[in-house]
């Protein structure tokens, strides 16, 4: 099992990636795991890196170079965006994305604003496992994923997000024509399954995923949703020091 960590400042979350593929997705959040602590300089990844850590398994090169191209012409209009009475500031994330065919590689250099996103973080970030989010198929459930955990009780492992339907659709990126119908069948169901189905090692993403619907005060709409989580407990494993060839287990998380 890969211990990869994407980590960020949660400010990065109200900047949609729902216009990026599966696979975009996976890869982008492959290079941020790989971005963390590495200031400004440029940065070369052999594509395999990539490949292991999005699991991507297609073998042909080509289409794997492709697949860099077209994220980063989707980086290249990505932006973290600010603005409020008097000012407007909008970011580009990247300085360079360099691809070599040849050699297999790309060279990526982060902007000073998305290094400040990844490693200034404080107290206000959002972390979750690299492996949970690229194994879950779903674009929806992908972001979905990713706004649950900026909500995450790290003491209890569980958590709510409580959003109207409105940001939700925001954030979500989710079509008008979508009725409430089609954001249950789209979104919660493959979500809910996507979370709490076992893998092949038994593992779930989430023990608990519930979605509670909230109506105005004044007639039937849905006004907000209350999604709760819990992630499974962490399980420890009786360890015997062979170091020490000693009989006493060590544990671990």
């Amino acid at each position: 099992m890969s211990n990869d960590v994407v980590r960020y400042n949660n400010g990065f979350n109200t900047v949609p990636l729902r216009q990026f593929t599966p696979i975009e997705m996976d890869i982008f959040w492959s290079i941020c795991s790989k971005m963390k602590r590495k200031g400004t300089k440029e940065i070369t990844f052999e594509f395999e890196t990539f490949k292991e850590l999005a699991n991507y398994n297609r073998r042909e090169k080509e289409g794997f170079y492709k697949a860099l191209k077209t994220l980063s012409d989707k980086l290249g209009s990505l932006t973290y965006k600010f603005e409020d009475e008097d000012e407007f500031e909008q970011l580009w994330l990247f300085q360079r994305f360099y691809i070599s065919k040849k050699n297999e590689s790309v060279t990526i250099q982060a902007s000073e604003r998305f290094e400040f996103i990844l490693n200034s973080i404080g107290n206000d970030f959002t972390r979750f496992e690299l492996e949970n989010i690229t194994h879950l198929s779903s674009g929806y459930t992908k972001e979905l994923y990713r706004q649950l955990m900026s909500h995450r009780d790290k003491k209890t492992r569980k958590g709510a997000w409580y959003v109207k339907v409105e940001d939700f659709r925001s954030v979500m990126q989710v079509p008008q024509s979508f009725r409430m119908t089609n954001i249950d069948k789209r979104i919660f169901d493959v979500a809910n399954k996507e979370f709490t189905t076992p893998n092949e090692h038994g593992e779930v993403i989430f023990s608990r995923f519930r979605v509670e619907k909230v109506k105005a005060r004044k007639g039937n709409k849905i006004s907000s949703f209350r999604i709760y989580f819990q992630e499974p407990d962490i399980l420890t494993v009786p360890m015997t020091n062979w170091l020490e060839d000693s009989e006493e287990p060590l544990y671990a998380k």
